[in-house]
């Protein structure tokens, strides 16, 4: 039996993953348009973004709200418990430059399939999302 039956236990095996990966500025469920994004975060450093979608087995509902967030986002992975991300479609999503991180019973999470980057980033959109990462920082 999987440890996780839920998908916000998947929350902070993955923030602390993309955190080392040097995504420091985060938030968990970033409102973009009439979804809620898992996971969302900027690296300063990197001048980079990243989206990751969390599921516990639906991994193609995962990939279409993977495919919207490319919009704000200049690297999307979805993040599964390890037992169902080895059953995913790996081509397909290496096809759409969707990443996948397998999250381990353990807590600690491996990244399968790298997201690549993309042309499909709107910059008013990604700006607007760093802007509100930005915000939440000084409450």
């Amino acid at each position: 039996m999987t440890k996780f039956s839920r998908e916000s236990q998947l929350l902070e095996p993955v923030a602390r993953f993309a955190k080392r990966k040097g995504f420091y500025l985060q938030s968990a469920e970033l409102p973009f348009y009439e979804y809620r994004i898992d996971l969302y975060g900027f690296s300063h450093k990197r001048d980079a973004t990243i989206a990751v979608e969390l599921k516990l087995n639906d991994w193609r509902r995962a990939l279409e709200q993977t495919m919207l967030y490319q919009l704000c986002a200049d690297l999307v992975y979805i993040a599964m418990p390890e037992r169902s991300a080895m059953r995913v479609d790996k081509a397909e999503l290496e096809s759409n430059g969707i990443g996948l991180i397998a999250v381990r019973d353990s807590g600690n999470c491996a990244c399968v399939l790298l997201a690549k980057p993309h042309d499909e980033v709107r910059q008013v959109y990604r700006l607007s999302q760093i802007n509100y990462l930005k915000g939440m920082a000084y409450v």
